[in-house]
């Protein structure tokens, strides 16, 4: 692949980042690195306060899945949890047993200046 190439794939990894929500595998695929080097990353980047570490719960509608909810420490995740967009389609179930399935790291780029 010609250098081109690859500043262009950076580029368009890089364009469909969202700042509130960087998960392992974008950095992964940034950076060209295994899972494990990539998770490394992030927490590094938590400790040096570029990172902020999220919880997300996802719906496991498989028609949603969408994050409901986000929370800054698992002892905040609720035991149970409504979809808002499936309740507002009118979907049967749209209550859920918070399960480890639902859950979701990911990452928020911080304000740090």
């Amino acid at each position: 692949m010609r250098l081109s190439g690859i500043i262009d794939r950076k580029a368009e990894i890089l364009s469909q980042l969202d700042p509130n929500r960087i998960y392992v595998e974008n950095i992964r695929s940034f950076f060209n690195l295994p899972y494990r080097a990539a998770k490394f990353l992030c927490e590094m980047a938590v400790r040096q306060k570029y990172f902020r570490k999220k919880y997300g719960i996802i719906c496991p509608n498989e028609e949603c899945s969408r994050l409901i909810r986000s929370f800054d420490k698992k002892s905040e995740i609720p035991s149970h949890i409504a979809c808002n967009h499936c309740e507002h389609l009118e979907r049967e179930n749209y209550e859920f047993d918070i399960t480890k399935n639902n859950i979701r790291e990911f990452y928020q780029l911080t304000d740090r200046e």
